[in-house]
């Protein structure tokens, strides 16, 4: 009898936010803030195209810029200095963390590996098959390029059945053990294939109880501390401020490019999912029954929260309620329900799988 695992790791990019913001940076210079938008016409003989390059001049305010960020040691305490523009207002957030608290938080994880993986689970089914006396059962355990495989073979067939129900067992929670400890999660995507990628639920929930400052510290810049909707936009434009990390290599490294809400600070620059689950963590941190999605894209991913929405913001519905879409990637300053164009249509298609960061 043969029992074979095998399983892919799937990492995320943001490659429009990246290349929107390359572009702008590109022409800032000459053209105060231009964006660039390519624009691919074709005629109606396929084998002529024509590039069109348009040239559309916006406002400085129409990125989330971050003008200033520091961070220092104060006895025990770590304290935090973020400044920056949304539309034709500055904001300062500043809040400090116990370091020891700080670095109690969750780090950011190590590149997933296959082989590290398919490692770890062959040590434990080996001592799982070392237990087992060899005159009642011949146990054969082989890697391969997919997995672990193992056959029993037995003079009685029970025996050889309950031999390989142990090491079917002993292979499924050293699985499990090795990917809760690593912060790694299995999921299926929405067009059926399995894989691992970053728990980022986990990282939400064991990193939202050190966030308490920056709660209060965005209370503290509130008109009315009690509207969640004016939290949620300032906490947004502060996350949208962050420096985007390009990430230029992330296609061959595994996901390397995560980083955990602690680091993402300490760094001060973090990717899409990076963001995404530094504001799924402020958001528990704030009040823990909302309700809280992160959608994943082939190549993004945001969130979507179950507040009441209003109608010119873009909703996704899911399990009878609407959720209203979230977009701390930045730089671009997208308000509450505001997505990229490309997101929208990922979206429409059906290309996207959701995984709830609520308790």
């Amino acid at each position: 009898m043969r029992s074979t695992q095998h399983f892919s790791y799937m990492s995320y990019l943001c490659l429009f936010e990246k290349y929107k913001r390359s572009f702008t940076i590109s022409v800032a210079a000459v053209l105060c803030r231009a964006v660039i938008f390519k624009t691919l016409l074709y005629t109606v003989t396929p084998r002529i195209s024509l590039f069109i390059i348009t040239i559309i001049a916006i406002s400085a305010s129409a990125y989330a810029q971050q003008t200033q960020f520091t961070k220092a040691s104060r006895g025990l305490q770590t304290e935090f200095e973020y400044t920056w523009q949304h539309q034709d207002a500055e904001y300062t957030l500043l809040f400090a963390i116990q370091t020891a608290t700080l670095y109690a938080m969750p780090p950011s994880p190590p590149a997933y590996s296959h082989k590290l993986f398919q490692a770890h689970l062959y040590a434990k089914v080996m001592e799982t098959a070392k237990n087992v006396d060899p005159k009642i059962a011949n146990i054969d355990i082989r890697k391969n390029h997919s997995g672990l495989s193992f056959n029993v073979s037995s003079h009685q067939p029970a025996q050889a059945q309950k031999v390989l129900d142990k090491l079917t067992l002993a292979h499924d929670k050293a699985k499990e053990d090795y990917l809760s400890a690593n912060y790694f999660v299995k999921y299926k995507s929405a067009t059926g294939a399995s894989g691992i990628r970053h728990d980022h639920a986990k990282y939400t929930f064991n990193s939202s109880g050190s966030l308490s400052p920056i709660v209060e510290a965005i209370k503290e810049l509130q008109t009315n501390p009690r509207d969640l909707r004016e939290f949620i936009s300032i906490a947004l434009s502060w996350i949208q401020s962050i420096p985007y990390n390009s990430l230029q290599d992330r296609l061959s490294s595994n996901g390397a490019g995560f980083v955990s809400p602690r680091d993402l600070m300490l760094q001060n620059q973090g990717d899409c999912d990076s963001k995404s689950t530094l504001m799924s963590a402020l958001l528990d941190a704030y009040n823990a029954s909302i309700d809280i999605q992160m959608v994943y894209l082939p190549q993004h991913a945001l969130l979507a929260i179950n507040i009441r929405n209003n109608d010119s913001e873009m909703t996704l519905s899911y399990k009878g309620n609407d959720y209203v879409l979230l977009e701390p990637t930045g730089p671009a300053q997208l308000a509450i329900g505001e997505v990229a164009e490309s997101t929208k249509l990922s979206l429409r298609n059906r290309h996207f799988d959701l995984a709830s960061m609520s308790r």
